[in-house]
């Protein structure tokens, strides 16, 4: 797992797919215990606090797992959502995108090069091992809302 904040109120959580497996996204109710679960794990590993009303995106990628794109809300009763959380939650299925610098011969008959105003970015078209992901994963930038 790992967290890219953006601000106090707007942060991403990054999970690859071995985290993830038991989990149907579909499923609101599920999703939202699952959430709840993460919620308390990063309150206490990480010391990060999430309380309050959150608008959730949760983007899903077959190969590399799922990021969660929250946002809170900055509402004014602050004190009606002290150590509660309430959520929106929005799911959606797309392909990851990987902007990169370079383009990686080694795994060229996995992936689908697309050049975007002089950008490279990768999309994987079969399963990457776990080595060829995580060298993919350390040299890129993910695009996930593209």
């Amino acid at each position: 797992m790992s967290i890219k904040f953006t601000d106090n109120l707007i942060f991403d959580i990054y999970l690859k797919k071995e985290l993830i497996n038991n989990i149907d996204f579909n499923n609101k109710d599920d999703l939202e215990q699952y959430l709840k679960k993460l919620f308390k794990t990063l309150k206490n590993k990480y010391d990060i606090i999430v309380e309050g009303f959150y608008d959730i995106t949760v983007y899903i990628d077959k190969y590399y797992g799922v990021v969660f794109h929250l946002e809170k809300e900055d509402l004014d009763y602050y004190d009606y959502f002290k150590n509660q959380v309430d959520m929106r939650i929005v799911t959606v299925d797309t392909e990851f995108m990987y902007q990169v610098e370079d383009i990686p011969f080694d795994i060229l008959n996995k992936i689908k090069v697309c050049i975007i105003d002089n950008d490279i970015y990768l999309k994987i078209k079969d399963k990457l091992t776990n080595l060829e992901m995580m060298n993919l994963i350390e040299n890129s930038k993910l695009i996930f809302n593209k």
